[in-house]
């Protein structure tokens, strides 16, 4: 039972892992704001074109051994206006499935606005529902005062006060979902590893991602040619020994297609079951689209 609930566990953390790589590093020192990137992986530059429009969906089925474990949906809403900037809105959610979800039970929704110009997070929100416990959570990122403002309660208690707190923050920080379109509007190479600053309430972490090699990979959703990167996720996001992989499509779009983690419950597997986007550049491969 231990194990089972350790793994659908994991299942609100893979919206996060398949679609950002790294929420936290493997044993990265905290980032101070006015330290930033000195030393490290180099900062990747950013490819001249944006490979993400308004609309795109991607979806994954999440396995647990032979299990059917889930399903994470990341969706890129809308652009909107939020703290006087233009802004992308995405969700993201995380569902448990089968017969593991009468045991235990995840429903995961997040929600990031970032700006549209130079990807820095403005604000994410969670709603977490795990097993019994639930929680909702509000992040938001000050550039101004270079704070990032934490507010989180229990629904189940409305009776007990929200919890507040506040961190130091670079000028621009990422969200673990504002995170991945960052990195996927950077030139990766094999060999040369990226790093940015992601903020998830507490410290600012330096997150340092691999780009380790080419690869083929098939999922429900078809063939593809990726680029593996390995973040440093185990000893920090989860104090556990293991290893976390994840595919990018190997061409401008970066599209996050598969995902591994290995832990000593197991491996859970996210892959991409079906994408529906606007036409950026069409893909070898045929991809079902709603």
């Amino acid at each position: 039972m231990n194990s089972i609930s350790t793994a659908l566990r994991a299942l609100g953390l893979l919206i996060l892992l398949v679609l950002t790589y790294g929420l936290r590093p493997h044993c990265f020192a905290g980032v101070e704001p006015e330290l930033g990137y000195q030393g490290g992986a180099p900062r990747a530059t950013i490819s001249p074109r944006v490979p993400f429009e308004v609309g795109e969906t991607f979806v994954y089925s999440v396995t647990w051994k032979i299990f059917d474990a889930g399903i994470a949906t990341m969706r890129l809403v809308e652009k909107a206006r939020f703290q006087n900037e233009e802004t992308y809105k995405v969700t993201a959610t995380a569902h448990s499935t089968g017969i593991l979800s009468r045991v235990f039970r995840v429903l995961d929704v997040f929600e990031s606005h970032f700006q549209v110009k130079e990807f820095c997070s403005r604000r994410i929100t969670k709603n977490i529902q795990e097993g019994n416990r639930r929680r909702e959570t509000v992040l938001v990122f000050d550039p101004k005062s270079r704070q990032a403002k934490l507010e989180e309660r229990d629904p189940s208690h409305p009776e007990v006060p929200a919890k507040h707190s506040e961190s130091s923050i670079p000028f621009c920080v990422q969200d673990v979902i504002s995170a991945l379109y960052l990195i996927r509007t950077k030139a990766l190479k094999v060999g040369e590893p990226v790093n940015f600053p992601v903020n998830d309430g507490g410290r600012t972490y330096d997150v340092v991602v691999e780009v380790q090699a080419a690869e083929e990979i098939h999922t429900p959703a078809g063939t593809f040619q990726t680029i593996r990167v390995e973040p440093r996720v185990f000893d920090g996001l989860f104090r556990k020994k293991g290893r976390m992989f994840v595919w990018l499509t190997h061409d401008a779009e970066k599209m996050p297609v598969q995902l591994k983690a290995r832990m000593n419950i197991g491996t859970i597997t996210a892959s991409l079951t079906r994408v529906s986007k606007p036409p950026l550049i069409q893909p070898s491969n045929p991809i079902p689209r709603n």
